[in-house]
């Protein structure tokens, strides 16, 4: 097979991932793992020894020991205080290290399978469009500490756009509802004809269907304790919470079915037992405030997108597992005005990943032949089929607002001057630039304090006070040495830069003096780090 073929795309996801590759018929198509599926459970369970167990058997030994085990760990990527040191995960380790050896399980299957004509090495892995550049950085590093090559990482919807939108010749405007496990985006994407640009973007990574089957699970445990007059709390009991969190997204499922109006529960705990029945109607009660949420975040986009001048949408895609509940289309249909397709939800996000894959691959093979690198082109693709047509342009958008943290000149106050705001084009120049000034003589350096928000109104919001932002650096921020004695008001510039994959690096200059820094950020390994990281992955017996 072509080298330029040898390329992967992993999702990465909250409850379930999957690998895909782009066959010799330009078909994207999802690798099994051992168990013949196609998609693994995002659960990792601790042995005594050195084994780690990844997938269904993980899941069903969270029923009993849940202290050993951890689920849903894509939510915890972007919350810095999981990288305190030590964690509260298992082994001290943080997400970064726990979602490398989900991404070691689901390329060992994919490997030993026998699927792929060659090792599963360089790879694409999604994220949630939402991630700013320190969960791109973390889930980047989870891919080389899994011993992977990662070549790029890319937004979720814009992953299901590509498989989705190279079946599409028309010019379209689609609206990308991508419910899945844990977290939640909604991605307005104009595509047209290989060319996919993101118009805006939002989400929530603490909304998904887990939290549909919280509901469900704290109604089926009310009901048990209100037959046999007991008081069990499910946050307070791990493995109480993890019995019945295990049968609702069963009984979720069940109702997700189209013929399926209701289903039969039994809880049974500690002897006792309590059977029920479970509407729909009943489940979507419960559910409803999680949909609304949905909604409100999916309007908020469309008026984002509105304010940029795209004020039509021709079609919605409903994305993520979570999004075949019964009650998801019927409300985006109706909120809407539309009809919402629902498309390969589980699998066609690692098939976009795929075909982004081949597509990277092979510009960068033609590329290389033009130059006199390569003796021989890439083999030619057939066009029109899986999207594999070496001819995808991807345009993204920033997910977050980047800012410095300066004194107000007027009131002495914490502030931060807005330079990138979200939903800016990722375009290979997605560049601003602005002037600060010393505020004292004979300063020895400059600090410079990186911040970023949820922000988007580039009038109104240019300047926030520090209160409403996140500091990027774990720590004190990186400091400009300063070489000689300037005077107060010294134009300090800044540069601000973001790169296609959405991670931000900064510029800084006074006179000569010059810094181009890597953040330190909580949560994101240096080379050394990095390093030992990875040993201690691939010593690990994974299973």
């Amino acid at each position: 097979m072509d080298d330029t073929r040898l390329v992967f795309g992993i999702d990465l996801g909250t409850t379930y991932s999957c690998v895909a590759q782009v066959d010799q018929f330009d078909q994207a198509v999802v690798l099994k793992n051992f168990e013949g599926k196609n998609t693994t459970p995002s659960v990792v369970y601790f042995g005594e020894d050195d084994t780690v167990v990844v997938g269904e058997e993980a899941k069903e030994a969270s029923k009993m020991e849940p202290e050993r085990t951890v689920a849903f760990v894509k939510r915890s990527i972007s919350t810095d205080d999981a990288y305190n040191k030590p964690t509260k995960f298992p082994q001290g380790l943080d997400p970064t290290e726990i979602s490398s050896y989900i991404l070691k399980k689901i390329v060992k299957d994919a490997n030993d399978a026998g699927q792929s004509d060659t090792e599963v090495k360089k790879v694409v892995i999604t994220c949630p469009a939402y991630f700013g550049s320190k969960e791109r950085e973390r889930t980047k590093q989870a891919g080389l500490m899994a011993g992977l090559e990662v070549m790029a990482v890319l937004n979720e919807p814009t992953a299901a756009a590509i498989a989705y939108g190279m079946k599409v010749s028309d010019k379209k405007n689609i609206i990308v509802y991508d419910l899945g496990g844990g977290t939640f985006d909604v991605t307005i994407i104009r595509v047209n004809n290989g060319a996919i640009t993101v118009i805006a973007t939002g989400g929530d990574h603490h909304l998904g269907g887990v939290d549909w089957d919280t509901e469900l699970a704290k109604y089926m445990l009310n009901q048990f304790n209100k037959e046999h007059g007991t008081n069990h709390d499910m946050d307070k009991d791990p493995v109480l919470r993890n019995q019945l969190m295990i049968l609702a997204e069963d009984k979720k499922k069940s109702l997700s079915v189209p013929t399926r109006e209701s289903v039969k529960a039994i809880v049974t705990y500690e002897g006792n037992s309590t059977q029920m029945e479970i509407t729909r109607a009943i489940f979507d009660q419960l559910t409803e405030f999680r949909l609304d949420e949905t909604i409100e975040k999916t309007k908020e986009v469309i008026e984002i997108a509105k304010a940029k001048g795209t004020t039509t949408i021709d079609e919605v895609l409903l994305v993520g597992g979570s999004s075949r509940m019964r009650q998801i289309k019927q409300r985006v249909d109706a909120e809407l005005n539309c009809d919402a397709a629902l498309t390969d939800p589980d699998e066609c996000v690692a098939k976009g990943a795929a075909i982004f894959a081949l597509n990277e691959s092979y510009n960068k093979a033609m590329e290389e032949y033009s130059e006199g690198v390569r003796d021989e082109p890439p083999a030619k693709m057939i066009r029109g089929t899986g999207g594999a047509t070496g001819r995808i342009n991807v345009i993204n958008v920033t997910s977050k607002t980047y800012g410095m943290g300066c004194l107000d000149a007027n009131t002495g106050a914490d502030i931060v001057e807005n330079l990138i705001f979200a939903n800016s084009p990722l375009n290979g120049n997605c560049k601003a630039k602005s002037t600060f000034y010393t505020v004292q003589d004979n300063q020895s350096g400059v600090q410079l304090p990186v911040f970023e928000s949820d922000v988007t109104d580039e009038v109104n919001e240019h300047t926030i006070p520090q209160s409403a932002a996140v500091a990027m650096e774990e720590g004190e921020p990186s400091v400009l040495k300063l070489t000689k004695k300037w005077p107060k008001d010294t134009p300090v510039n800044v540069i601000f830069e973001i790169d296609t994959d959405g991670i931000l690096h900064v510029h800084a200059e006074v006179g000569q003096d010059s810094i181009d820094f890597e953040m330190k950020i909580k949560g994101v390994k240096d080379e050394k780090e990095l390093e030992a990281a990875t040993a201690k992955m691939s010593r690990a017996k994974i299973q």
